[in-house]
């Protein structure tokens, strides 16, 4: 019988010292980063990235509510715990994909149940079967090279009527992330999707505001580990990028922005 989305929160994040204690029983197998979260690996001392955890966790939960009976990608699925919660919200399958071994490694002993598979495969490249009648694509786009690319391939494989439902960061990051190979605004993400063919039905709208000491001083967490280093030789290659981020300081302070968009294919 499948946990509802309710129980696998209770018994993945529960209070501090409930985490702290699951987290000091079973240590993780493997490392996690900035682009590799998951509940049972992250640290309960490491509070930006518990709380950049909360904010994936929203997006799935957000996800979930379109998922019952469905055949469901997850692309970019990382450790699995996001497709757990699609499978545990009623979808009939998920096929989870990425191109991280380890991490598939581990979402195989620890996020697997009937009904999901796991598959290393390129984004822009793999050919789902089943056909989904729903994809999901949370902080994807922003990581590949050829994002109008894969929008297409993802608008080839799904029906009319079919749901593609992505996120991207709406402030700058690639300043911060040397993983993040593009910049979105609000704007430009929604007319990429409206360029292929998806039509928006709802949207989330998520703030993480931190401090300068969490990204670049001596606070615990994957964040400050993996961020951009050479920020200034950096910045100079790329002054668009630091008059975007200047602006956004100024005008909201410190503070990254997502969001969240639940599409319909035409």
């Amino acid at each position: 019988m499948r946990q509802s989305t309710t129980e696998y929160d209770r018994v993945r994040q529960s209070d501090t010292d409930g985490a702290a204690s699951f987290y000091s029983l079973r240590p993780p197998i493997l490392s996690y980063t900035s682009e590799r979260l998951d509940p049972l690996l992250v640290s309960p001392d490491a509070a930006f990235d518990q709380a950049t955890l909360k904010l994936h966790v929203e997006r799935y939960r957000l996800a979930a509510e379109y998922v019952r009976d469905a055949h469901v990608v997850d692309c970019a699925c990382g450790t699995g715990y996001g497709s757990e919660m699609l499978h545990q919200a009623g979808a009939a399958s998920v096929q989870g994909v990425d191109l991280d071994r380890g991490a598939l490694e581990f979402a195989r002993l620890r996020h697997a149940q009937d009904g999901i598979t796991y598959f290393e495969a390129d984004a822009l490249r793999y050919v789902p079967s089943p056909t989904p009648s729903v994809w999901v694509s949370l902080e994807t786009v922003e990581h590949l090279p050829r994002p109008d690319a894969y929008l297409a391939h993802v608008a080839e494989v799904l029906p009319a009527g079919g749901r593609f439902i992505a996120s991207v960061p709406v402030t700058v990051s690639t300043d911060g992330n040397p993983h993040h190979l593009h910049d979105f605004s609000r704007e430009s993400f929604r007319a990429l999707l409206r360029k292929h063919g998806f039509t928006e039905e709802r949207a989330l709208e998520q703030r993480h505001p931190f401090t300068f000491g969490e990204v670049f001083g001596g606070s615990r967490g994957a964040r400050q580990r993996d961020r951009r280093h050479g920020l200034v030789s950096w910045y100079a290659r790329h002054p668009g990028v630091l008059y975007e981020r200047v602006k956004l300081t100024l005008t909201k302070g410190l503070v990254n922005e997502y969001l969240t968009v639940v599409t319909v294919k035409r």
